[in-house]
């Protein structure tokens, strides 16, 4: 027999539920991030937010304030260590590298998907070319022929896809299918999957994005590439072996909304990322 519901708050938990978090610390919360900390309620929640979600913050702070951190060329972890400083007035902070734990079941997963689909064990370089926003994605096309250019040096490609990005891997299939390369589509925003994956490969490349943090957390060697966005404030792994390869464009540091010509993306040439991509495969 089920133990009765109660509701506290407006949120259903089990009786005896006990909080095993004392903070939740969070960027750009969203609606999503606002329900999960009503869930989850911690004992406290500080972080950066939107105007319709900073209820849901006990130490909230504005993007105004957010902004005005990173005008600095601060990274993400110097910004969150200030949330911690506003939120714990007096304790010191020292950013660590960030770790992502990958469960022994996506171990188990990713092995036996690699088995069938990698049998000979060819080295992998996994290829990330989406990424949420259009406006940060390097052209598709210079992602095949990096692709074609790697497996000419005996690397074998993984295209990863996230699971809004049919549209994408559509597009890019034929080219794919010319290639010896593998192709793994998530079928959602679950990260462990992709994250034991990720642990396989020799290499990650990919633009600003998801996968590009979770390459940098499992410890695979991660070259990303960036257009608008700035790599000293969101690429703060500065293990000498990850590397950024970005162009400066003179729109880029106005650039909110994208633009027509994304000079920042297009300016960065196949060999200039290849020329990194063989520098960080050759010092392993």
């Amino acid at each position: 027999m089920h133990a009765p519901i109660e509701v506290i708050s407006g949120v259903t938990r089990l009786p005896g539920f006990r909080n095993h978090y004392d903070a939740v610390i969070d960027t750009m919360c969203v609606p999503q991030t606002a329900r999960l900390i009503e869930l989850l309620q911690p004992n406290a929640a500080a972080g950066i937010g939107f105007d319709d979600t900073l209820h849901v913050y006990d130490h909230p702070v504005s993007l105004e304030t957010w902004r005005s951190w990173s005008d600095e060329r601060r990274t993400a972890c110097d910004c969150f260590a200030d949330v911690i400083r506003a939120w714990r007035s007096g304790d010191e902070y020292v950013g660590t590298v960030p770790v992502l734990y990958v469960s022994e079941a996506a171990r188990r997963w990713a092995a036996g998907w690699l088995n069938v689909g990698n049998p000979a064990q060819a080295p992998l370089v996994a290829i990330n070319p989406g990424a949420g926003s259009p406006m940060k994605r390097w052209p598709l096309d210079r992602y095949l022929e990096l692709g074609s250019n790697l497996e000419a040096r005996g690397f074998r490609s993984l295209f990863i896809f996230g699971p809004k990005e049919s549209a994408l891997q559509a597009q890019a299939a034929p080219y794919i299918a010319g290639l010896n390369a593998l192709t793994y589509s998530s079928p959602d925003s679950r990260i462990q999957n992709v994250a034991a994956l990720l642990q396989q490969c020799s290499l990650t490349v990919s633009n600003d994005c998801a996968v590009m943090h979770i390459s940098a957390a499992v410890g695979t060697r991660t070259l990303a590439i960036f257009g608008p966005s700035i790599s000293k404030i969101w690429f703060p792994y500065n293990q000498p072996w990850n590397r950024v390869v970005e162009r400066e464009a003179a729109c880029r540091k106005n650039c909110f909304d994208g633009c027509a010509e994304f000079h920042c993306l297009t300016d960065i040439s196949v060999e200039a990322v290849l020329t990194q991509a063989k520098l960080m495969l050759a010092s392993q």
